[in-house]
């Protein structure tokens, strides 16, 4: 069913190999240091230091933690990003393991403050193409990724949102004015018990009146975390990185996602 592991089994499956032996995530999956860090690296197969490559900073949803990184990433494309995961602004576990985001002044500027540090440290350890640092989140994450791209608009390439709603409170849309040049793809799995199609619309208003470009694809599943959705993901970036429209093919599933503009 091309299902990914719940964030449970990512958390008891760290250093194994993933369900179809395809690479022991250890290989890909690089912390920046020996010391506990709230940053996970993901580096693309057969990494070319002289490449500068395109960027992707990945917030997990309520419940995991930045090492989520080393089991989305594989998914969305092996060698087209370097990745850099995480950590989530609060512990929710007494272990340590399972992280959140507080959608809260204070937990949002905390969000804000410790992606740009991540995008920074990327930078200074890996070769990345300045102008094509993408924010993309799960969930809750999701919706975090939309609220600092909202905030630091001339700061990303783009915005990806699998299954968050948009930012609700902390007025998101300040930076009205320069919004208008940010790009947001959102993923809907409209048989999840989270999904609101009203909701949905009430976003797609709001962002319509900042006149941003925004896209949304809706899939008949109960979860976007799901193989197609990742490869539909890494359509959308690459088309920013080459400023290529997405190729239209049927994914090896039983659903075509339904796309629409909000312009």
């Amino acid at each position: 069913m091309n299902r990914l592991p719940s964030s449970q089994a990512w958390i008891s499956n760290l250093g194994k190999e993933d369900s179809r032996g395809r690479q022991p995530v250890c290989e890909v999956f690089k912390n920046d240091s020996q010391v506990d860090s709230p940053l996970a690296f993901f580096l693309p197969a057969r990494y070319e230091a002289n490449y500068r490559y395109p960027l992707v900073v990945w917030l997990h949803q309520d419940g995991a933690s930045e090492r989520q990184l080393s089991q989305v990433m594989p998914h969305i494309s092996l060698q087209n990003y370097v990745g850099v995961g995480v950590r989530g602004t609060r512990a929710c576990d007494a272990a340590g393991h399972q992280y959140d985001w507080q959608q809260t002044a204070n937990g949002i500027a905390s969000a804000e403050q410790i992606v740009m540090e991540a995008v920074e440290q990327a930078s200074l350890q890996y070769s990345i193409h300045p102008e094509r640092v993408f924010i993309a989140g799960y969930q809750s994450g999701g919706t975090m990724a939309q609220r600092i791209a909202l905030s630091r608009p001339r700061e990303f390439a783009g915005v990806v949102s699998l299954g968050g709603e948009f930012p609700v409170g902390c007025r998101p849309l300040a930076n009205i004015k320069q919004l208008r040049d940010l790009k947001l793809w959102m993923a809907f799995a409209t048989e999840s018990p989270d999904f609101s199609a009203d909701a949905m619309s009430e976003g797609l208003r709001l962002l319509n009146a900042a006149k941003m470009q925004v896209e949304i694809s809706q899939f008949a599943s109960d979860d976007e975390m799901m193989v197609p959705v990742l490869r539909s993901m890494d359509q959308w970036l690459m088309s920013q990185v080459t400023g290529q429209a997405q190729p239209r093919c049927v994914p090896d599933w039983d659903t075509v996602p339904v796309e629409f503009s909000a312009n």
